[in-house]
């Protein structure tokens, strides 16, 4: 881990999923050890989230200020401590640019997915020592990792919708995918 944690979200346009990713994340765990950011590996560089999210984020409480959409590098990919994505097709991109980040790297709905598949006491274990956030979520992304190696249920599940250019209850349904597993990584924290 470095001085700072760094949890970075990602989806395609980085103006839809992974910036309503990145501002319930900051919520969630937010404290001045960790770092949340997101961007698109297709960003529609400089542009604000669309307005729909945005209103589901003000509605939901969380900042939506001062948000201008970025391209993923392969270096956030490497300065990251945790990778959080939209979709399967975002990790896939992301392993075909950066293979040696796959202990780290998936999708928001697998990894609490996953989490919540861990071993209770093998759960309680990892975070006992943990005095930060930063210091819990480093110790659950190797347990995830590891869980993952087990897993047999991955799949289109695991994947947020994507609203871009979509009706409204498309983005109701996008958001709550995003919000769900963000509150039970929370939740996890929390306890």
């Amino acid at each position: 881990m470095t001085e700072t944690y760094t949890l970075l979200a990602v989806c395609t346009g980085n103006i839809c999923r992974s910036p309503a990713m990145d501002r319930l994340l900051v919520e969630a765990v937010g404290e001045d050890q960790i770092d949340v950011r997101s961007a698109g590996t297709h960003a529609h560089v400089g542009d604000d989230m669309e307005p729909q999210m945005k209103e589901r984020l003000d509605a939901a409480g969380a900042d939506t200020a001062d948000f201008q959409a970025v391209q993923l590098s392969a270096e956030m990919v490497r300065s990251s401590d945790l990778v959080l994505t939209a979709s399967h097709e975002h990790v896939e991109d992301i392993l075909t640019d950066v293979p040696d980040s796959a202990q780290k790297v998936f999708t928001l709905r697998e990894f609490t997915r996953l989490l919540d598949a861990v071993d209770e006491a093998a759960l309680r274990d990892a975070l006992a020592g943990a005095a930060s956030t930063a210091e819990k979520l480093t110790a659950l992304v190797p347990l995830v990792a590891a869980q993952r190696d087990h897993d047999e249920a991955a799949g289109q599940d695991d994947d947020v919708v994507d609203p871009y250019m979509m009706p409204d209850d498309v983005f109701d349904a996008s958001f709550a995918q995003i919000r769900e597993p963000v509150e039970r990584l929370r939740e996890v924290l929390e306890a």
